[in-house]
């Protein structure tokens, strides 16, 4: 595989982590909260993949929606912890995870603009 982006890599890693959880999830949950996590795994996949081809100052709205879908999955994270399908140790794991990925889209959301005077 070529040299990826590192967010792109690190967001890889934890979507491959957070797919092996939640296959623990009850069945109750793994086909509705759990596949909608695994949906939005996807799609900031996606939006990191488009945002690495964007060109320029176009980047930034992608990075943006990036960072929205980050503050859902937070939320999706948390709400499995609370409903015990997601063990607290895990959760903790994810959420470093999640939080070193969210600041490095930050890193690259004000590299986009421009020096101040």
């Amino acid at each position: 595989m070529a040299q990826e982006l590192k967010v792109i890599q690190d967001f890889y890693d934890l979507s491959l982590y957070m797919t092996g959880r939640i296959l623990t999830f009850p069945r109750n949950l793994r086909y509705g909260l759990g596949l909608a996590m695994e949906r939005r795994l996807q799609d900031v996949l996606a939006l990191l993949v488009r945002a690495r081809y964007t060109p320029g100052a176009a980047k930034e709205p992608v990075l943006r929606e990036v960072n929205i879908e980050l503050e859902v999955l937070r939320f999706q994270l948390r709400q499995a912890t609370e409903l015990r399908a997601l063990p607290l140790k895990s959760q903790h794991h994810a959420l470093e995870r999640l939080t070193a990925v969210g600041q490095q889209v930050g890193g690259w959301l004000r590299s986009l603009r421009p020096p101040s005077p």
